[in-house]
């Protein structure tokens, strides 16, 4: 091995290792480090001293001859091992980087397979809504005499597509800036951390944060939060209520992304629930998919 070239040994190396990360014979292991380090330990006894940074004139004084030829000898013998050790490490290294980047390629792209069917799909569902609505709008019209137009028809069809765009989303109250000058830069980094705090350390997907509402230089906007997947909006807000534990995070709110009418039919259940806290005061009274519910 010590008569090739580092370079030519690299290569060599290389084009014998198999492709694939689960058949790679790592000639670097941990046994192979160990026993270099054994040997190591055994050369500083010899020598009485702690380690190679404490090797100086004085302990090689004390050396004959003879010895201090035999420890030069296999100090160079150790060298080659370790030099030799590090050339199998570093081709390990790089096969396994060039391994994570096709396999990161692979992932990237079967995110962008899923991305375009997903659309395909959502166009899909508004053709075949469109088309069931218009079959709806003939049969009214032939049946009555007001008429349905399109713009309505438009507006049903938005609604409904909009209605599902916000199952993937969540809105966070109380989410302080973390540059006065700029007010959106870093809220990817603090959703993160919101979701590392309400135990979402990992999650499927992406996600994409930006301000809505109206500026204020009194009032923080809320955050807008929306998910590649459905499955992690929902299992963010099942965890929200873990940040009350949190003193950096105890304020922040979260809910879904309701419409201006899903708004407005909250707002009174939450009064409704209100009223039926106030006569049920030992008891667990909550709003739970649109309705309220008593503990007994």
């Amino acid at each position: 091995m010590s008569n090739i070239k580092p370079k030519q040994w690299y290569q060599r190396r290389v084009r014998a290792t198999s492709t694939s990360c689960c058949d790679m014979d790592l000639a670097f292991s941990l046994a192979s480090l160990h026993n270099v380090e054994a040997e190591c330990g055994r050369l500083l006894r010899t020598l009485s001293v702690k380690d190679f940074e404490s090797l100086n004139k004085n302990s090689l004084n004390r050396l004959t001859k003879e010895s201090l030829i035999e420890h030069v000898i296999k100090m160079g013998k150790l060298l080659s091992r370790s030099q030799d050790l590090l050339r199998f490490c570093a081709a390990d290294i790089d096969m396994l980087k060039t391994e994570g980047l096709k396999n990161q390629s692979e992932l990237l792209q079967v995110r962008r397979n899923l991305s375009v069917k997903q659309s395909q799909e959502l166009v899909a569902v508004q053709d075949t809504v469109e088309d069931k609505l218009n079959s709806w709008a003939s049969v009214v019209q032939k049946n009555s005499n007001s008429k349905v137009s399109p713009s309505e028809m438009k507006r049903v069809v938005k609604s409904a597509i909009n209605e599902s765009d916000r199952e993937f989303n969540v809105i966070m109250f109380n989410v302080e800036y973390q540059d006065e000058e700029d007010p959106s830069k870093d809220d990817a980094d603090t959703v993160t951390d919101i979701m590392n705090s309400a135990g979402m350390s990992t999650f499927e997907g992406e996600f994409y944060a930006n301000r809505i509402g109206v500026s204020s230089n009194d009032k923080v906007r809320p955050l807008k939060v929306k998910f590649e997947y459905k499955s992690t909006a929902l299992n963010f807000l099942a965890k929200a209520k873990n940040l009350k534990d949190d003193e950096n995070y105890s304020s922040v709110f979260i809910v879904p992304d309701r419409s201006k009418e899903e708004r407005i039919e909250h707002r009174k259940l939450v009064e409704q629930l209100k009223s039926v806290r106030a006569q049920n005061p030992d008891k667990r009274c909550y709003i739970r998919n649109k309705s309220i519910f008593i503990d007994s």
